[in-house]
This record gives structure tokens, C-alpha cells and sequence, in this order.
């Protein structure tokens, strides 16, 4: 894959003055300007430096930028995964569904070294997938998967629209086919999984109705995207979420609002009451694009959910972005 290494230039001088985008005046409006006309004349590989890796993603790709924007904004992912390391005292197997270029890969194993025995990696854009598998080098204990996932093997959804550069949601004209994960991977997870991270704007709670066997045999924790915007656009259900994953004997939710900040904890059949929550999110008036990660924990764990609300160590990491 060649890289551009005059937008390259352009990209990372943006990522390091990335402080003006949301300043005041002229400086903001010129790093706009160029952003955008860097984006819009090339879309192609651009080299970077991701996590202290460096790494292919396509110009433009969010990432980098949000990462660096917000920087606590993973923290739900790290704690968790911590938290989970500490509980089993080994190294874990996680499932990471929509990997985008490899960086939720980079982030954990930068921040967490010696934690991550595997991961499987599961992207359905083609271009993302091409960009994950240059980047495999840096987690060469991956298996990488390029397929779109949903409820069933028997099912057509949307294509897949790139929403921003650095995710896609399936919100395209064209139907494609689609495959569950309990069919992609059941049979493939020789050591078991520890956890089913799952990000992929609107059709995280389709993907976890096709995960059921997985759910119920390896119990594993799961953490995903509650977009109610997204999952109106993708024309989903607000609810499937959380009614899969208590009929899978999920019982307690852990929620994060979208800057990765403690919301609230949610325990047995109270994500019944969600009604005000979709109606903040889908008024778009408290903040812009609201929406919550939530770690789901079955009821069979005995796992400190205090201390993964604390993100005590997720504070403490050595790399935001």
C-alpha cells in the first residue's frame, strides 16, 4: 500500500496543532480550510504515528484526531479489560468487532502490555480491513476476519457508509449478506474469549443477537455503543441491546457517557426505563451526538463493578492517543 507523503505532512501537522480546531478566530477557520482540503482532493494511505506504532490509515482517519480530542474516551475500554486481567490473573482472548485500521489493537497493547494473549478482529469495510491487515505487524497475535455481521447468516443490510473517516455504519443502499458471530467464530475460539468489545454505529445490539451462542457458553464481558442516533438512522431497536444480553443471564450494566466519563449503573431489568435517556439522545440539544458505552457483566461474575466505574487505572495510562 503506497503512502502520500506530502498529505502525510499535511495530516500530522494537523494532528499536532489539533488545539486549534476548537479555538477562536482565523487559526481555527485556516485548520479547518485545510483539513478539509486534504480530506477532499485525497482519500488515500497516509503514515502516522498511532500508540507510539507507526502505522497506514486513510487520510482524514478520525482516530488520531478524537483520540486526541478527548482523551479519556477509551477509558471504559481499558479499564475493563485491566479489571478482567486482574480477575483471571492471565492473559486474555478478546473479540474486537468493527477494528476499524487496528487502533482499539494498538491502544491496549501499548497501554496493557503482556495482558492480550488475542484478539480477533472483525471489520466489515473493505478499506478499513485493507489498513488492519497492514497494521497487523504491530499485533501479529490477531486473526483478522473481514465480514459484516448481524442476527443471522440468512440476512441482507444496508452497505456499509463510511458515517466519518474513521467508522462506517450500515446505512447504504445496496443490500449485502451478512453472517452471525456465534457462525464466524464460535468454533474458532480454541482459548475461550474474555471479552466481545463491539463499536459499530447503530447494529451493535443486531450483532449481539447473533452472538448468543458465545454469550451463553463463554460468558464473556461485553462492552458496547448505546447510539440512539445511530441506531434510528440504521432503523434498529433502542431495546435488543440489553434484552439478548439478559436473556443471557447479563444482569448488571456499567454506563459511560460518550467522553468516557462514570454515568450510571443499571441493574436486572432496568434498561426497561430507557425512554428518557433515547429522548436526550435523539433532541441532540444537551451535547452533540450523545450516546453512552456500557459494559454488560453476567450475573455468574464476581467482578468489582466499583472499580470499573473508579477507571482508576484507565486515569493513570500512558498513552491517549
Amino acid at each position: 500500500m503506497k503512502i502520500s507523503i506530502y498529505h502525510s505532512i499535511i495530516y500530522n501537522l494537523l494532528l499536532k496543532t489539533y488545539k486549534l480546531r476548537d479555538s477562536k478566530g482565523v487559526f481555527a477557520k485556516k485548520w479547518l480550510l485545510l483539513w478539509n482540503y486534504s480530506t477532499n482532493i485525497y482519500s488515500g494511505a497516509v503514515s502516522t504515528v498511532i500508540h507510539g506504532f507507526k502505522v497506514k490509515v486513510n487520510n482524514g482517519n478520525s482516530y488520531a484526531l478524537y483520540a486526541r480530542l478527548f482523551p479519556n474516551y477509551n477509558n471504559p475500554l481499558l479499564q475493563l479489560v485491566d479489571s478482567v486481567y486482574n480477575l483471571y490473573n492471565r492473559e486474555l482472548n478478546i473479540i474486537d468487532i468493527g477494528s476499524a485500521v487496528g487502533d482499539t489493537n494498538l491502544f491496549l497493547i501499548k497501554n496493557l502490555p503482556n495482558k492480550i494473549e488475542k484478539f480477533y478482529c472483525v471489520e466489515g469495510d473493505f478499506e478499513f480491513f485493507q489498513y488492519l491487515e497492514e497494521n497487523k505487524k504491530h499485533f501479529p497475535k490477531s486473526h483478522l476476519f473481514n465480514a459484516l455481521l448481524s442476527e443471522s447468516d440468512n440476512n441482507k443490510i444496508n452497505s456499509l457508509v463510511k458515517t466519518h473517516l474513521g467508522t462506517a455504519s450500515a446505512i447504504g443502499k445496496d443490500k449485502v449478506q451478512t453472517i452471525s458471530l456465534d457462525t464466524l467464530l464460535f468454533d474458532k475460539l480454541i482459548r475461550g474469549v474474555d471479552i466481545i468489545k463491539i463499536d459499530v454505529d447503530g447494529f451493535d445490539g443486531r450483532i449481539l443477537k447473533g452472538s448468543e451462542k458465545i454469550l451463553k457458553y463463554y460468558k464473556p464481558f461485553v462492552i458496547f455503543e448505546w447510539h440512539p442516533i445511530m441506531i434510528k438512522k440504521t432503523q434498529n431497536d433502542f431495546h435488543e441491546h440489553f434484552e439478548i444480553l439478559y436473556k443471557c443471564g447479563y444482569n448488571r450494566f456499567v454506563w459511560f457517557n460518550k467522553y468516557g466519563d462514570f454515568s450510571h449503573f443499571d441493574l436486572n431489568e432496568n434498561y426497561l426505563n430507557l425512554e428518557e435517556l433515547i429522548k436526550l439522545c435523539l433532541r441532540n440539544l444537551h451535547d452533540f451526538d450523545w450516546h453512552y458505552d456500557i459494559v454488560a457483566i453476567n450475573s455468574e461474575s464476581d467482578i468489582d463493578i466499583l472499580k470499573i466505574a473508579e477507571l482508576k487505572k484507565a486515569k493513570s495510562k500512558e498513552s491517549s492517543f
